[in-house]
């Protein structure tokens, strides 16, 4: 079947890959969600079903902003001879895997894959993945700043404008550009993702949990001066941890070596300018607490405290915050 190089396949329909999915149409891209088979409505078949997509108060204009997307069955790609050429994973961490796992079949030989996932630990399996179809694919990890709320499926505010960094799962691979022109999301492709990676993850490390066991906004976790000891504990913990075990070891993804080198101070400083930028924006993990739903925190300090472990290190801080919240 001929393959279409303007279609792009996002198997996830949170904020991100929302976000994401608008930006996508707007540079005349054409789009399809691959859901789970459970969020469709029972009386979709195999043909794609049209749903619209609104971005609500883009440029401050209150106006609501509408276009149109496919939404598909993982089990209906085969059914439908689907050759997809670009795809993003925007699934929590810990369905990364099975997701991929859904639509491996019907990636072309030489697809390109893009991981929008929060945290570490997946991104092995998801490349084995991708090797044993075919060892032409291009396998990327992305990571963003912008800031998504989704009101209602398929109905989501750009809630901060951010940046967002791609490169190649081995760093050593060159990233093509693969974006259309005129994507509106401000974006820079890396030869070597993997420094901006652990550095997004270790902020991550810091609010996420934290805003969830002070239930606040972002903002307020710097602003109230009775969390300033708690922050600055949990970043010496996890800078002694990326330093002694990620720099020391070299095992950054079993596949390339880290370029980072980071202080208590330096963390705490990069975590309280994060949660500045984004002061009235409920972290992912609070929003997932909230609403009862499963935690990423194996993806996060879990995967901290797996390294200190599997190193002989000491990490008390992050294991009571494991305790605490799981």
């Amino acid at each position: 079947m001929k393959t279409n190089n303007n279609h792009w396949y996002i198997v996830g329909a949170g904020a991100i890959g929302c976000l994401w999915a608008y930006a996508l149409k707007k540079a005349g891209q054409d789009v399809t969600f691959i859901l789970k088979e459970h969020s469709l409505e029972s009386g979709i078949e195999s043909a794609p079903q049209q749903r619209s997509l609104s971005l609500l108060d883009i440029n401050s204009d209150n106006n609501d902003h509408s276009i149109h997307v496919d939404i598909v069955k993982p089990s209906n790609l085969a059914k439908n001879k689907t050759v997809i050429e670009h795809c993003i994973i925007a699934t929590k961490a810990y369905d990364a895997n099975a997701a991929l796992q859904s639509i491996v079949p019907a990636l072309s030989l030489s697809a390109t894959v893009l991981s929008l996932c929060n945290g570490m630990g997946m991104h092995k399996t998801m490349h084995q993945q991708l090797q044993k179809h075919s060892d032409k694919i291009q396998f990327l990890l992305g990571i963003t700043s912008d800031g998504a709320l989704l009101h209602q499926p398929f109905k989501l505010s750009h809630t901060g404008i951010g940046h967002t960094f791609i490169g190649h799962y081995l760093k050593q691979e060159h990233t093509n550009t693969f974006l259309p022109p005129h994507f509106y999301l401000q974006h820079t492709l890396l030869d070597n993702i993997h420094s901006a990676l652990w550095q997004k993850m270790l902020v991550n490390c810091v609010i996420n949990p934290l805003t969830l066991i002070h239930q606040c906004k972002n903002g307020e976790l710097f602003s109230n001066t009775a969390h300033t000891h708690q922050i600055k504990a949990l970043c010496a913990e996890l800078s002694d941890i990326i330093n002694s075990v990620i720099i020391n070891s070299a095992i950054v993804n079993n596949a390339v070596e880290a370029t980072i080198n980071i202080t208590a101070e330096a963390l705490f400083n990069a975590s309280q300018t994060v949660a500045q930028q984004t002061a009235e924006n409920t972290s992912s993990m609070l929003k997932d607490g909230q609403l009862g739903r499963p935690l990423e925190l194996d993806y996060l300090n879990g995967y901290m405290v797996k390294l200190a472990q599997e190193n002989g290190l000491a990490c008390p801080i992050n294991q009571q915050l494991l305790r605490t919240l799981l």
